[in-house]
């Protein structure tokens, strides 16, 4: 797969109005997208008339290009208006004959389809741009609808259109190259987890930039989501679940952070290698903190690195705040599906809802891995759950961490985050020995709880002893997770405002589901805004210090729609800022939830839903009924136009040979249709788009009738 970037523009003109920069913009974007984006460039086509861009742009078939590769063209300079069209000026246009002097921005398509571009993004530079999108999405559409074959041979499977202003407005100088140079930089748009930028992501980023003018976009078609025409610049190939602080440590002398469980991780091995099925499963119990979670990651990361893994499948479901359904969904689309394999599931006690009301989706869970593990000899399942979700159950084999293993070195891991507490790589105040020293003392004020004991070392790794300083009191009761939580942000924050903010934007995450809540279009901090009621919005800049402060205690995923998400490394943590959070906070946080959501699909209705949002709200009876009252019309739509089209074939026989066949078009929300074929050759071609706006294309074409045989 190759991705190419072609860019033009024109800055002075024969008739028209003269524009400064255009040579520095296209220079800028063949850099962005040359070396950031990692697209093969060419000299920007400066100053061409509108004939040598066509004739530059467009070209026979050995000018092609591949099946797989990504093609983006961007276009700097004047846009005309004639009538429903939008033009491209060139430098010999004239305003008042566009046809004749100008290229018709719908002709782009055109130009790149014929080229064999399969993919491709438009970026138009122009006054008046989003009209130039709408007239070439509505050109592409009635391609399609005059020749579906062109579609069913696969010519163009992805459009999409990024505009430097709406139909109605002026864009000014470079101000939208360089907010889009800015956007990609930017990693509110973006983390390290996520693999591409959502073009709404850097819209909204690139809107709140700019004045006087507003980015669109539009998608036309697509292949069951927004392509990759931003790959993610800050992309890291990264274990799930690490915290932000250890992301860019290099490995530990053992491969991970994990420490000791020798006799657990043993066990396990043993447990899954057995031939044959156990009709049982094996859950990881034992008190919060004691590192189940971390054991099964651990578990995997190993199963994952030996010599027969590209045979065996291992799949990692996390549940946490989310249902049974989720699980069913990640194994329907995995090789566990109908393959043997190894389903772990971390999370099971802590299901459902945040704000942990009752434990009816957890025993859901499972009464599902249960009935999997007996239905499925062929499936190893492990999953972390509480000791009372599994108590009296013949069918678990319980891995307890209660019982202290023998093997554990927690006297090292605390020496260890005393002295790299970030990391391998990283530094703090103290030495080796003098972290030795104080190690054992930590264990004991931990109590054997493993996540007490990290929260007390980084905390005591972030004020490191002064020269001659009292060593912390050794007979010191051991604190409370939220004790020590609370006293880790202290010592990392600059100041008692910096500490608040960064609760309030933990206690956004201690409320969310799921994934969490992504940075990208400000949702995390405009959510946590609401959910605390605080009076002035928080700010991406509290974002960036809220990631530095409480990195220990942060993990990045991703969330339903591939943006970057961040959510609290323990359920621990999140237990402790729900706790604190005055009385009537969870059902705040589901009306803020519900709020955004419904706000977001008013301002921007051509958007598809915000699949995190939906996971954060969950369906409503209201969700439900419409994706009904959708499918239902387009079902009923589309059997009305069949039996249309029936009827005047059926009253007016003489008529059909000038009317061999008919393409209908329709949207409805949530619409999917399938390409069939039946018996009389009739046949529904499948365009996959936004579920918020589905497309599809039905075309019904008539077949002579063969004559009766005794005629």
């Amino acid at each position: 797969m190759t991705r190419w970037f072609l860019a033009a523009g024109t800055s002075t003109y024969t008739e028209l109005e003269p524009i400064d920069g255009v040579a520095d913009e296209l220079e800028r974007m063949n850099r962005l997208f040359g070396e950031t984006l990692s697209y093969e460039t060419a000299p920007a086509l400066l100053g061409r008339s509108a004939d040598a861009v066509r004739r530059e742009l467009g070209g026979g078939p050995e000018r092609g290009f591949g099946a797989d590769d990504t093609v983006v063209v961007y276009y700097s300079g004047h846009g005309l208006r004639c009538g429903e069209r939008h033009y491209l000026a060139g430098a010999d246009s004239v305003e008042d004959a566009p046809a004749a002097t100008a290229l018709a921005t719908e002709d782009l398509v055109r130009l790149l389809a014929e080229r064999g571009a399969r993919r491709l993004l438009l970026i138009l530079h122009t006054c008046h741009a989003a009209a130039g999108a709408a007239m070439a999405g509505q050109a592409m559409l009635g391609q399609i609808a005059q020749y579906p074959d062109t579609y069913q041979n696969h010519q163009l499977v992805s459009l999409s259109v990024f505009c430097a202003s709406r139909a109605y407005e002026a864009a000014h100088g470079q101000a939208f190259a360089q907010a889009l140079e800015a956007a990609v930089a930017d990693e509110a748009c973006g983390g390290t987890r996520a693999r591409k930028l959502l073009l709404e992501s850097l819209v909204d980023h690139m809107s709140r930039r700019l004045e006087g003018q507003h980015a669109t976009h539009a998608t036309f078609l697509s292949e069951g989501g927004d392509h990759a025409f931003f790959p993610n610049p800050r992309f890291r190939e990264l274990p799930d679940g690490i915290p932000l602080s250890e992301q860019g440590a290099g490995p530990w002398p053992a491969g991970t952070g994990f420490v000791g469980r020798s006799d657990a991780l043993a066990r396990l091995g043993a447990w899954v290698s057995v031939p044959g099925g156990p009709g049982h499963w094996s859950a990881i119990t034992g008190a919060p903190g004691r590192g189940k979670s971390a054991l099964l990651r651990e578990f995997h990361r190993r199963l994952m690195e030996r010599e027969d893994a590209r045979d065996a499948a291992v799949l990692l479901v996390d549940v946490r705040h989310r249902d049974l359904e989720h699980l069913v969904a990640r194994l329907a689309e995995s090789p566990l599906r109908t393959g043997s394999g190894v389903l772990l599931v971390d999370g099971v006690e802590e299901a459902g809802s945040p704000d942990g009301g009752d434990d009816g989706e957890s025993r859901a869970l499972i009464n599902c891995l249960t009935e999997l593990a007996a239905a499925r000899p062929d499936l190893r399942v492990v999953a972390t759950a509480s000791r009372q979700l599994v108590l009296n159950s013949s069918a678990v084999d319980q891995v307890d961490l209660d019982r202290e293993d023998p093997q554990d070195d927690m006297v090292g891991h605390a020496a260890r985050v005393l002295v790299e507490p970030e990391g391998p790589g990283s530094r703090s105040g103290w030495s080796a020995e003098e972290a030795r020293g104080a190690a054992p003392r930590i264990v004991r004020r931990a109590g054997g709880n493993h996540l007490l004991l990290r929260l007390i070392a980084l905390r005591m790794a972030a004020a490191p002893p002064a020269p001659g300083e009292a060593e912390p009191n050794e007979d010191a009761g051991s604190p409370t997770v939220a004790q020590a939580l609370w006293d880790l942000l202290r010592a990392r924050s600059r100041d008692e405002g910096e500490f608040r903010k960064v609760c309030v934007l933990l206690t956004g995450l201690a409320f969310s589901r799921g994934a969490g809540l992504p940075w990208a279009s400000g949702l995390w901090p405009g959510v946590a805004t609401r959910v605390c009621r605080e009076e002035e919005p928080l700010t991406d800049d509290d974002v960036r210090r809220a990631l530095d402060v409480a990195a220990p205690l942060i993990a990045e995923g991703v969330d339903p729609a591939g943006r970057s998400a961040y959510r609290l490394h323990h359920e621990e943590y999140a237990q402790a800022l729900r706790d604190a959070a005055p009385r009537g906070t969870a059902a705040r946080a589901e009306r803020v939830m519900r709020d955004e959501r419904d706000s977001r699909r008013r301002e921007h209705p051509d958007r598809r839903r915000d699949p995190c949002l939906d996971e954060q709200c969950g369906k409503s009876a209201t969700d439900i009924e419409e994706d009904a009252l959708a499918r239902a019309l387009t079902d009923g739509v589309s059997a009305w136009m069949r039996w249309a089209y029936g009827q005047f074939v059926n009253r007016m026989p003489s008529w059909i040979r000038g009317f061999p066949e008919m393409v209908f078009i329709g949207t409805a929300r949530g619409s999917v249709v399938v390409q069939t074929t039946d018996g009389q050759g009739r046949e529904a071609v499948t365009v996959t788009a936004r579920p918020g706006s589905g497309l599809y294309i039905e075309r019904v074409g008539h077949q002579p009738r063969k004559p009766d045989r005794d005629l």
